[in-house]
This record gives C-alpha cells, structure tokens and sequence, in this order.
C-alpha cells in the first residue's frame, strides 16, 4: 500500500471531518465532533506527511512536527465538548 501524499491525505481527513460535523449536527449528538478532530489527528500521528515546498528540510523535524500537531487534534477531540 502506497503512502498518502500531503494533498490527498488533507482531502481525505477533511471530508471525514466534515461528514462528522453533519452526522453531529443531523442526530444532535455532539460526540461526532470529538470523533472527526480525533480521526483528522490519528491521520497525522500514523502517516506523518508535509507540503512539497517544504520538503528541503530535516525530514526528522518535519515528521515529529506533524506527529505533534496529530497529537494536538486528537488532545482537542479528547478535551473539549461542542454543543449542537
């Protein structure tokens, strides 16, 4: 299985996220938001990617960087509540 490039992978996390936020809002339960900002994080965390322009850097930093932000989303779905 091929690895999902920065585009597609922005995309695809998008389109689940916000297939999450009208399933939450279509059955007023407002856990579906927690779950879109967790599965958009768990994409970065598994497959850490990073525009092509900023491909000239330490790809060892970019990768923890992306790994961060990942873990940042899913601490976001994990901690706050939305409201419907």
């Amino acid at each position: 299985m091929s690895r999902l490039t920065f585009r597609v992978q922005i995309r695809v996390s998008i389109g689940i996220f916000i297939c999450c936020i009208v399933l939450a809002i279509l059955t007023k339960q407002s856990i579906f938001h927690n779950i879109g900002w967790i599965i958009y994080g768990l994409f970065f965390i598994i497959n850490p990617v990073w525009p092509v322009s900023w491909d000239w850097k330490d790809h060892d930093k970019l990768r923890l960087g992306c790994r961060i932000a990942g873990v940042l989303a899913v601490l976001v779905g994990l901690l706050t509540h939305f409201g419907v």
